[in-house]
């Protein structure tokens, strides 16, 4: 349903309802909505303060303002030679309907995908001055994305590698630990999500045989799944049992992750998505093969450890019917791209 162009329908009824739950004093009704409490908040306060669903994506395009202007500021220390790139990307955000569009759902992606330029941001100023203030800026940002949505704790190896690269080599042994730390954090928020979730168990795309998370084959594949453990066990033991059926499926998820064209888009839609995104990953390509300042390498590290963690996550689940897990990092690869022609 559009309420005055404000989607409130689908995915929304979930946060709307837990909303209502805060604004009633009855809590979240299940642990794994912490990694949607954000936009619920931003709901629930504008419930709460009479300014409604309009007043709800206010907030969100308000916050995707700043997150923006943030993005921009930072570009600046990686394009130094150049003004028009950062402006660039910037209008190529803004005026890129399937990523700004977002601003108008209650879903999470709109808080999501702000958070990320601001991940990115903060790794910005961290690499070119790293100072304490910058360290604990990379920490909140990365809080806050991972409490945006779930997807968010896919930036964990990143972040840790990009601190990796930065540390002298006295002290890269500290990130052992940290590296522990971090994958318990990405084990439990996993498990958390999944035996809290009544309607998905980490194992059902598979058994479903999606490709896209939703459409279903009409003939469902004959698996070996195990039925009691833990989600990450039964993630194992799908793929151990059942090898051929995972790589098969793994080369299709990869393929609708990174190519975002869809069986139900028009045959017009699908070729202009390919006449945008081949020139972009060709650049993106080029600069993975040009790395000429020393200093931006751990920037581009960073980047490339995620997208190749989201296309990880893709492979082992399955992709979103409107390529929304991809759209986060859009603003990764107009990075690379433009890195390719600096």
């Amino acid at each position: 349903m559009n309420f005055y162009g404000v989607v409130t329908d689908l995915e929304s009824k979930k946060y709307i309802a837990e909303a209502e739950n805060l604004i009633s004093n009855k809590g979240l009704s299940a642990p794994r909505f912490w990694y949607y409490s954000i936009t619920i908040i931003i709901i629930a306060v504008s419930l709460k303060i009479k300014i409604g669903f309009i007043g709800a994506v206010f907030i969100q395009s308000f916050l995707n303002l700043l997150a923006i202007l943030f993005f921009h500021k930072s570009l600046k220390l990686i394009f130094k030679q150049s003004s028009l790139n950062p402006f660039i990307i910037i209008c190529i955000i803004i005026t890129f309907s399937p990523y700004s569009s977002w601003n108008v759902f209650l879903f999470t992606e709109s808080i999501f995908y702000s958070s990320i330029l601001v991940l990115i941001s903060t790794i910005f100023y961290h690499n070119y001055n790293k100072k304490t203030s910058n360290t604990l800026a990379v920490i909140f940002a990365l809080t806050i994305t991972i409490l945006s949505r779930p997807l968010g704790v896919l930036f964990i190896p990143a972040v840790l590698f990009y601190f990796y690269t930065n540390l002298s080599q006295r002290l890269k042994f500290i990130i052992l630990p940290v590296a522990i730390f971090g994958a318990g954090v990405l084990f439990y928020i996993t498990n958390i999500v999944f035996t809290t979730t009544t309607d998905a168990t980490i194992t059902l795309s598979a058994k479903q045989g999606c490709v896209v998370c939703g459409i279903i084959p009409v003939k469902e594949p004959q698996l070996i799944l195990l039925k009691d453990g833990s989600p990450m066990q039964q993630l194992s033991y799908y793929i151990s049992h059942n090898f051929f059926h995972f790589l098969l499926l793994a080369v299709q998820r990869g393929k609708a992750f990174f190519f975002i064209i869809r069986p139900y888009y028009s045959t017009a839609h699908n070729f202009f998505i390919l006449m945008f995104i081949i020139p972009l990953y060709t650049l993106s390509i080029i600069s993975f093969v040009k790395q000429k300042e020393k200093k931006y390498r751990p920037v581009f590290y960073f980047m490339f450890i995620s997208v190749a963690t989201f296309a990880i996550a893709v492979i082992l689940q399955c992709d979103d019917y409107h390529n929304r897990f991809i759209l986060g990092l859009f603003p990764f690869f107009l990075i690379f791209s433009a890195k390719a022609i600096a």
